[in-house]
């Protein structure tokens, strides 16, 4: 009888194709499995024990870093990656399926660790959190704390990842050596010694270095492959087989070699937090905004950087603050610098994309300065709002060249994150990528985090809704949280009384020392000084607007005529009164469009995405050089924006938006002879937020006023009483308990998709199709886009379509628009010019599209079904152009105006 060879396992715990991608590699490096295991036990072993979220965590962590690669040796395969053009591009290793072989006799918690390990997925979980509330000796610690079971994962994972960072780079394989955005690390080698690398920030408490020993076995498979099946694969063009052949002649070579081939040489390598971290100073307020800022703190930001900043990590401290304060007195800084000053991470979700620019160029002035106080650390910042998605690195003050190989792929991995109100409740609620889908809950409810509302008088109805639930939910979750405001109305205030108001407003005291800090310490001449008249007598016909937009052009011209080069404001409810007031002014004025000498200026939400940021940036330099321009915009430019202007002139508006705009006018108090001029007998319907009562009392106050009082305006601030759609809210609660609470019973909410931030009307994208590479697109909603047409469409070549994952070529194409519910289509509007031949092109009108002026006038593609039966549904009809029929539908708006 013949004697059976022994197999040998496949022991790897990592592989590594060190040098350039060649077909045929110089050598392959494999880290035995029980080196790459122990260093992870290692590393886990000096993890700081404070931050695992209970007493019994490390343990439990502990035994499933034992098991968690116990599955590797069965399922070891080297593939062939190709290119787009389906050549080689690069040899990978895989463990595919591995972790679902982990099993721990001793805790069960542990096996669902080591199994949840890699994929990190909202999904994943919270069924597993499910699964394990269900047993006794669990439920206790998961009521206590619902996210340990995620925060113990994390925690495996970054271990994992850490030894696998430092592996890639101790064996020199560049390509897996790229910075995860999913770790919450940065590790970078010391440029005066090979064995020594610096992880940022340092997790292990007060041990200031731990050493990593890494075995390794080589193989040169030249040496190996003396039948030349590489060789062969290349010269019959059968490059896709590389990959299997590569395995194969590995997996003969382990077994010629009885499973033990000799080592190379062990590597050993210190893991050392920053030197310059380990250096850092305790900071006073005065300090460190000389350092960031080169100026010093006033009273409002002197009281904040006492009430967020924290020097010592070893103190919880979870601020929860509601700052007002006046436009102009520098929030922004408040809570950018005591946060930086505590190595915090601060998100910062805005109310309005079109504030993203203005803020994303202050903070990374501040950033590239920040990056200096810390000697070779990167400073990140993350830009996440849909339609830009990036991370930007700093170090030593300039950005620095980008490590990861997806920049988009930030997860939340930053010192300062930018991001909108809407983009910040889809992360909070895990939406995105599958994998990792979980990493922006864990990072939003990490400690030493802040989350700060800007803007937070922005939100009304549906959005203060979410708002609120949003705010309560971190409150009582004790994360740390600011929300800024100058202008907020009382009714909302009282509902968010749980917070703790830092008031330079209402408080007299604490205004007149902010005002005598403006007056004698900025040397501000003319601080919140501006003249103010209101001119009553122009009303506007909806029927004929023509009339409304020339009086206010020609009030422009003249004040312009009477003293010209100076910087003017105009604000206005409506886009069509902007475009014809734009257009006027340009005729009037015979005004250059040159880029270096513009001076009038058309920004509004309808100017094409790509264009908005460049207009702004024109205007913000010629603002910053004190150099004259005229600009005509509407509530886009109302908050966040950093202007100084001589005049505004805005259409009469309730008081709390009057304020905001004033906000833009004479900001830095330099400006003698500043005013803001009021055009108007009555607020449009749909901008109005006063009853008649509180209108009179408005009217009485500006028809008194001489000089602009803000104290006075603001107290005429009025608002319905908040009713809250109870769908919302029931919407938010189901969501928050799946993600949270892993509520399985409210999974279906998730798999939906759906979170209503603003309002239950969808969104749609209107894109011009010119030919060119980059269209010009906006986002809308769809009941901007109905028609009173019978037949649809008020102009011809115009296409509505949606996109979809095409699951055969794995990418995203657009067909033409189907049945079914809005929600869960991405809705695209195509105008084409007729020039193009478009097949659509039906007799009708072309769509009259000009860049400077923006999408004006909305077509129309949708036609609202009503009937009786209609309570709860909207329903759009498209027709297309062989007169096919479509129906959309969505929820309607308990409050719905246009009924």
């Amino acid at each position: 009888m013949s004697k059976v060879k022994r197999k040998h396992s496949f022991n790897f715990g990592r592989v590594f194709f060190p040098g350039d991608k060649n077909k045929i590699p110089d050598k392959i490096i494999f880290q035995p499995l029980g080196n790459h295991v122990g260093n992870v036990i290692r590393i886990l072993k000096k993890w700081n024990r404070d931050n695992f979220p209970s007493e019994t965590s490390f343990e439990r962590v502990l035994e499933a870093a034992k098991i968690h690669d116990v599955g590797k040796p069965p399922r070891f395969e080297i593939q062939s990656q190709s290119s787009k053009d389906g050549t080689f591009d690069k040899y990978i290793y895989s463990f595919r399926g591995h972790r679902y072989l982990a099993k721990s006799d001793k805790d069960a918690w542990a096996e669902a660790l080591a199994i949840g390990h890699h994929d990190f997925s909202v999904e994943d979980i919270c069924t597993q959190t499910y699964q394990l509330k269900k047993e006794y000796k669990y439920a206790d610690i998961l009521t206590k704390q619902p996210l340990a079971y995620a925060f113990e994962l994390y925690i495996l994972e970054m271990c994992d990842q850490i030894e696998a960072e430092l592996a890639c780079r101790v064996f020199e394989d560049g390509n897996q050596a790229d910075s995860r955005t999913f770790m919450d690390f940065t590790i970078s080698p010391d440029e005066s010694s090979k064995e020594v690398y610096f992880i940022d920030p340092w997790p292990f408490g007060e041990q200031k270095s731990i050493e990593l020993s890494f075995e390794s076995w080589e193989m040169r498979p030249v040496d190996v492959d003396t039948d030349g099946e590489l060789q062969k694969c290349i010269k019959n063009n059968q490059e896709q087989a590389l990959g299997k052949t590569l395995d194969r002649i590995v997996k003969n070579w382990w077994q010629s070699e009885q499973g033990q081939p000799k080592k190379s040489d062990t590597k050993t390598v210190s893991l050392k937090p920053y030197p310059s971290v380990i250096e850092s100073k305790i900071w006073t307020a005065e300090e460190f905004y000389k350092q960031l800022g080169g100026f010093t703190p006033n009273p409002m930001q002197k009281e904040m950087f006492e009430s967020i900043y924290n020097s010592n990590p070893n103190i919880d401290k979870h601020p929860a603050n509601l700052l007002k304060s006046p436009t102009g007195s520098g929030k922004l800084e408040s809570v950018l610098f005591p946060t930086l000053a505590s190595n915090w991470r601060l998100i910062l979700p805005l109310p309005a994309r079109s504030l993203l620019e203005d803020q994303k160029e202050r903070i990374q002035k501040y950033l590239k300065k920040f990056s200096t106080v810390y000697k070779d650390r990167e400073v990140s910042l993350v830009i996440d709002t849909g339609s830009q998605m990036y991370r930007y690195v700093y170090k030593n003050g300039v950005e620095a060249k980008q490590r990861t190989s997806n920049p988009r792929r930030h997860l939340y991995k930053g010192d300062v994150i930018l991001t909108t109100i809407d983009k910040f409740l889809y992360r909070y609620f895990a939406f995105g990528g599958k994998q990792k889908s979980f990493t922006f809950p864990l990072r939003i409810n990490r400690e030493n985090t802040i989350i700060c509302f800007d803007e937070a008088h922005s939100y009304d109805e549906i959005s203060f809704t979410n708002f609120h639930s949003l705010v309560r939910s971190l409150y009582e979750a004790g994360r740390s949280i600011v929300l800024m405001t100058a202008t907020m109305p009382e009714e909302y205030l009282k509902r968010l009384d749980y917070l703790e108001a830092i008031d330079y407003i209402h408080n007299s005291e604490k205004l007149n020392q902010l005002k005598q800090f403006q007056a004698q310490t900025l040397k501000q001449k003319y601080p919140n000084q501006k003249a103010f008249k209101w001119i009553s007598d122009v009303e506007r016909d909806d029927e004929n607007p023509n009339i409304f937009q020339n009086q206010f052009a020609q009030f422009i011209i003249r004040e312009w005529k009477n003293k010209p080069n100076r910087r003017i404001i105009i604000v206005v409810e409506r886009v069509t009164d902007a475009a014809a007031i734009y257009e006027q002014l340009n005729n009037s004025l015979d005004c250059t469009t040159d880029e270096s000498g513009r001076l009038l200026f058309l920004y509004h939400g309808r100017i094409a995405d790509q264009l908005r940021p460049d207009i702004y940036k024109q205007i913000q330099e010629r603002d910053s050089k004190d150099q004259p321009y005229i600009l005509i915009t509407t509530r886009a430019i109302e908050v966040g924006c950093d202007l100084n202007a001589e005049v505004l002139i805005s259409e009469i508006c309730p008081p709390e938006n009057l304020i905001q705009r004033a906000g833009r006018c004479n900001r830095k108090g330099n400006i003698p002879d500043a005013k803001v001029v009021v055009i108007g007998k009555s607020i449009a319907k749909f901008a109005n937020s006063l009853d008649e009562s509180a209108w009179q009392k408005y009217q009485t106050l500006l028809q008194s006023l001489q000089e602009f009082d803000t104290q006075k305006i603001t107290k005429c601030i009025s608002v319905s009483e908040q009713v809250d759609d109870y769908r919302v809210v029931e919407l938010f609660s189901m969501l928050h308990d799946y993600v949270y609470g892993a509520d399985l019973t409210c999974k279906h909410a998730h798999e939906k998709g759906l979170i209503i931030t603003r309002s239950w009307t969808p969104s749609a994208t209107i894109i011009h199709k010119d030919g060119s590479e980059k269209p010009h697109t906006i986002t809308v909603p769809i009941d901007r886009l109905i028609t009173n047409k019978d037949r649809g469409n008020d102009f011809g070549n115009i296409c509505v379509l949606e996109h979809y994952y095409n699951v055969e070529t794995t990418n995203w194409d657009k067909r033409d628009l189907s049945w079914g519910c809005a929600y869960s289509k991405d809705i695209v509007i195509e105008i084409h010019k007729n020039h193009e031949g478009a097949a659509c092109f039906d007799g009708k009108p072309e769509y009259q599209y000009n860049p400077n002026l923006g999408f004006v006038n909305l077509p129309g593609v949708f036609i609202k079904l009503k009937g009786k039966n209609n309570n709860f549904e909207e329903k759009l009809l498209y027709k297309d152009k062989n007169n096919k029929s479509v129906i959309i539908t969505y929820t309607k708006a308990l409050k719905d105006d246009s009924d």
